[in-house]
């Protein structure tokens, strides 16, 4: 069986097994970024708010285009509608007397 002092010495050891200076995380990006060189400039963040806009307004311009052509196409297809809702209405022996009259003008003209 275990002693006393190795009940201790265990406990001791796990309490103080890790320890890590005070705010050490608080700085720990910026020395990584120190450690492998990078610099965090202006530029590059005028850079990347600017590819940003460019991106965003590209999507706009997509999603007009693709709203601009279904909006098209639907005009198309009222317009059809609406063509096929009027002959609908028109009786066949109304139609037919309208096309015999427009073929008889052509053939005397």
């Amino acid at each position: 069986m275990m002693n006393d002092k190795n009940i201790l010495d265990e406990k001791e050891a796990k309490e103080l097994a890790f320890s890590v200076p005070e705010n050490y995380f608080d700085q720990f990006a910026l020395q990584i970024d120190k450690q492998i060189g990078y610099q965090h400039t202006a530029s590059r963040k005028l850079l990347r708010s600017w590819m940003y806009v460019a991106a965003m307004f590209v999507g706009v311009l997509i999603i007009g285009q693709v709203f601009y052509a279904t909006h098209k196409r639907n005009l198309a297809r009222n317009e059809e509608n609406y063509e096929s809702y009027v002959l609908s209405q028109v009786d066949e022996s109304s139609m037919v007397d309208y096309y015999v009259e427009q073929s008889n003008q052509t053939d005397h003209k």
